[in-house]
């Protein structure tokens, strides 16, 4: 496998570039002493270190807001033969992928907004196994065809029942699914349903590296949030198996979807985000490596050895995307990337 190091150089220059970019917007000023006695502040770029699991880590902190609209022809991460994986694969292979959105019409840029980005180096002795580019907060549109994707990838699948019933395609015989439809359709069909998804195989079992496919794995359940105890006990007696739900598809190709939004969008403006997607990260390791969790210090996140990308469940239990139940059956059309006729590879 190549060394993580070349994901630090990458990532030393998109922060290099994003400070040399920003334009000054204040002078000097001299202070006297009894002027700086009453200033109080923190360092812009700090430095902080850390052991855990027989790890070292230092980690460079960037105290800094990121305004980005970028378009990559090819990302490919993690390029090397893996057991059990398809030969020429890479961990991470995305075609065209882009953060942030441009509107040709008014000439407007929709950035992908970052707070307090950092880079962090893990240790084995004064050897480097590991490389990891984080975000404090991330949102805005991630766009790309997505050929693979190894990582934690969290969805919030929401919908109403009356559109669910129509993805129900009950076979004649079976008078569970039909009753179940009818229910769907009929009592709950005004009702907000609600379904959790993640990086899926073919047959629903949990798939973290190289995935095709995200879905709901075995066994999970949908829910109506807003729903009483009898209403999610009923839900309850019916899970996903082999990727499917009373008939219905619960996994789906990732190279479905051309856009992913990160955060939570305003409701009433596609462009807008009401709150952003926390504990995002890129990172590369040649081993496993347990980083800490930038949401709770006392809990550590897994990256498997090679390119691992972490767009985790927030705190309060919410993923960091979330889309409709209509966009993960129909696929979601990528937002424009490019000013001009193309809507991406520029």
């Amino acid at each position: 496998m190549r060394s993580p190091f070349r994901l630090a150089q990458t990532a030393i220059a998109c922060v290099c570039a994003a400070l040399l970019s920003t334009a000054a917007q204040a002078r000097m000023v001299e202070l006297e002493d009894s002027e700086l006695s009453d200033i109080t502040g923190q360092a812009f770029i700090n430095l902080t270190t850390d052991s855990a699991n027989g790890l070292d880590f230092t980690r460079i902190n960037f105290g800094m807001d990121v305004a980005a609209q970028l378009n990559i022809k090819k990302l490919q991460l993690g390029l090397y033969s893996r057991a059990g994986e398809a030969a020429n694969t890479a961990d991470i292979d995305i075609n065209n992928f882009a953060l942030g959105t441009v509107d040709d019409a008014t000439g407007q840029v929709n950035p992908f907004l970052i707070k307090n980005p950092f880079l962090e180096l893990a240790y084995s002795g004064n050897k480097v196994v590991g490389v990891r580019l984080g975000f404090s907060e991330a949102q805005g549109y991630l766009s790309g065809d997505i050929n693979r994707m190894t990582g934690n990838i969290a969805v919030d699948l929401y919908g109403k029942g009356s559109y669910l019933a129509t993805q129900m395609n009950c076979a004649w015989y079976d008078l569970i699914c039909a009753s179940a439809k009818g229910l769907v359709g009929g009592a709950y069909a005004n009702s907000d349903f609600s379904a959790q998804a993640q990086l899926v195989n073919g047959v629903g079992d949990p798939d973290p590296v190289r995935a095709t496919m995200i879905g709901m794995v075995d066994g999970q359940k949908l829910s109506i949030p807003s729903g009483s105890g009898f209403d999610n006990f009923l839900l309850s007696l019916f899970s996903s198996s082999n990727c499917e739900l009373l008939s219905t598809q619960t996994c789906f190709p990732l190279a479905n979807y051309g856009s992913f939004p990160i955060g939570q969008l305003n409701p009433n403006n596609s462009q807008q985000f009401a709150s952003a997607a926390k504990g995002v990260f890129l990172s590369m390791q040649s081993q496993n490596v347990q980083w800490r969790d930038q949401q709770d210090a006392s809990k550590f996140i897994t990256a498997l050895a090679g390119a691992f990308m972490n767009i985790p469940r927030n705190a309060d239990g919410s993923a960091a995307i979330n889309t409709s139940f209509q966009e993960a059956f129909n696929g979601i059309p990528r937002q424009d990337t490019c000013f001009g006729t193309a809507d991406r590879g520029c």
